[in-house]
Formats: structure tokens, C-alpha cells, sequence
């Protein structure tokens, strides 16, 4: 006789065995997009998220949709992830009402496009890697320490396609998310004997609000629009819920061999 099957728990994208029960998740971005759809997967695969945002009414609104997992709520920390002090204060937060961590999603971005290097202000290049890249630091900074005592764990960072190719007129956006890469490789290289595994998944264009938000720049909106609308093999945009899907894979079972990986959800952009 062998085992009894998992029960399953349905999802908007279907049935899905809850591999993640009773595990704790620390997802950042999570008020909107790609971090709320990766938030809604991770609790629909039976763990229990602390959602992380700068963006408190849209934080509170989504932690309200979203519930929790047998009954256990879902848990809101408000933090500009640029600011180590505000993350530190969060993490400290959810130690205190979790008492432990098992894996951290690194999503909360910024996107636009700025202009060449030499149009981009010193302003706009801070801010867009101190959010991008620094935040990824800050926020894993503060929870290995939690992972460690865990006994091992996951960290998933969120990068871009465009930290595999040039895009036009975001020379900052595509440094930090290139710099993401790096980043994950070498705190896989660092942590792979704590068992804590460090990957990253990079999205093509996903249909959330940052896709369709009124470009700063609409002529490079425009110009990259032109010069990118053959590149997915699939046509079209994908979803914030295929990404979460590939997110959940990485924190699941059938990952546990992998650490410094690159994943490409981007139907096909890169490849062609």
C-alpha cells in the first residue's frame, strides 16, 4: 500500500498539491502584481506568508483579500525595502510573531525608463538600484540569520529579462537587475552548505499594473515597444500567475537540487 495522496487546494489556475504546509514565507511587493499572485500561490500551497510592502493602504487591502492558511492570517509589514533600518524593523516583526523563516521571495521592483546614461539623473540611478538590487540585499541580509536557524531553507529573487539583454533608455533598471543575477549566484555559492538555496527567475512581460502605468518616457516606451514586439515566441504578455508558478516550483520539493539558477519566464523573449 503505498502513501495516501496530499489532500489538493484549489486556485484560479487549478489544483495544486500544498507543498509549502505550514511553512513560512516572506514575500516583498506583495501588496500588488507579481509579489500578490506569488503571496496568493504560496498560501494556496498551504504556507504561511508574511506579505512585505512600501505601500500600506494597497498592503492592507491585498493582506484583507487574501486570508490565510488554515486559518492562521496573513501577516502585513509595512517597510521600504531601500531602507535597511525599515526592513530590519519588519523582519524583527515577523521573528516576533513567527518565532521562523523558511524562505524569502525577493519581488518589490521598480520599473521606467530614464533616458541613456547620460540623461539618467543621479537620482533615478540611486533610487532604482538602491530598490532593485540593494533591497534584495537588505531584506536576504536580515533573514539568513532566520533561514540558519531553520535548519536550511529557500531565498527566490525576482530579476528581468532585462538582466540578460539591453533594453532602451533604462541603463539603471537593467544594471540592478543584472546585478540581481550576480547577487543570487554568489549568496548561492555562499549559503549552499546551510542548505539554504538561492535562485532566480527572470519574467519576460507580465500583464501587472507596472506594464501598462503611463510611461515617464512615452517616445522610449515607444521605440522599445517597436524594437521588442517579435521577441516572445508565445505573443502577448504572460501572467503574474505564471511566474508564481515558477516561483513555487523553486520553493518546492522537486527544486531541492537546484541553487544558482537562472529561470526565464519570458515565453520565449530571450531566445530568439
Amino acid at each position: 500500500m503505498g502513501d495516501a495522496s496530499p489532500p489538493r487546494v484549489a486556485t484560479d489556475t487549478g489544483e495544486v498539491i500544498p507543498r509549502l504546509a505550514g511553512k513560512a514565507v516572506l514575500v516583498t511587493g506583495a501588496a500588488s502584481g507579481i509579489g500578490l499572485a506569488i503571496a496568493t500561490r504560496c498560501l494556496a500551497e498551504g504556507a504561511v506568508v508574511a506579505a512585505l510592502d512600501s505601500n500600506g493602504p494597497a498592503l492592507e487591502e491585498a493582506v484583507g483579500a487574501l486570508g490565510g492558511s488554515d486559518g492562521a492570517p496573513t501577516i502585513p509589514l509595512r517597510a521600504d525595502v531601500a531602507d535597511p533600518g525599515q526592513v530590519g524593523a519588519a523582519v524583527g516583526a515577523l521573528e516576533g510573531q513567527l518565532g521562523r523563516l523558511w524562505a524569502v521571495v525577493n519581488v518589490a521592483g521598480i520599473g521606467g525608463f530614464t533616458g541613456d546614461v547620460a540623461e539618467t539623473t543621479l537620482e533615478e540611478w540611486g533610487r532604482t538600484l538602491a530598490v532593485n538590487l540593494s533591497g534584495v540585499f537588505h531584506v536576504s541580509r536580515q533573514a539568513i540569520p532566520l533561514l540558519r536557524a531553520n535548519g536550511g531553507g529557500r531565498i527566490v529573487n525576482i530579476s528581468s529579462q532585462y538582466g540578460l539583454v539591453g533594453p532602451i533608455g533604462s541603463p539603471a533598471y537593467a544594471a540592478a537587475k543584472a546585478g540581481v543575477i550576480g547577487l543570487t549566484r554568489a549568496m548561492a555559492v555562499d549559503h549552499a552548505s546551510e542548505g539554504i538555496l538561492v535562485n532566480c527567475v527572470c519574467p519576460g512581460p507580465i500583464d501587472t499594473p507596472m506594464l501598462w502605468r503611463p510611461p515617464t518616457h512615452p517616445d522610449l516606451s515607444r521605440r522599445e515597444a517597436d524594437r521588442a514586439a517579435s521577441r516572445s515566441l508565445l505573443g502577448g504578455p504572460g501572467s503574474a500567475e505564471d511566474v508564481a508558478g515558477a516561483v513555487a516550483f523553486l520553493l518546492g520539493p522537486d527544486a531541492r537540487h537546484m541553487t544558482g539558477s537562472v529561470l526565464t519566464v519570458d515565453g520565449g523573449w530571450t531566445a530568439g
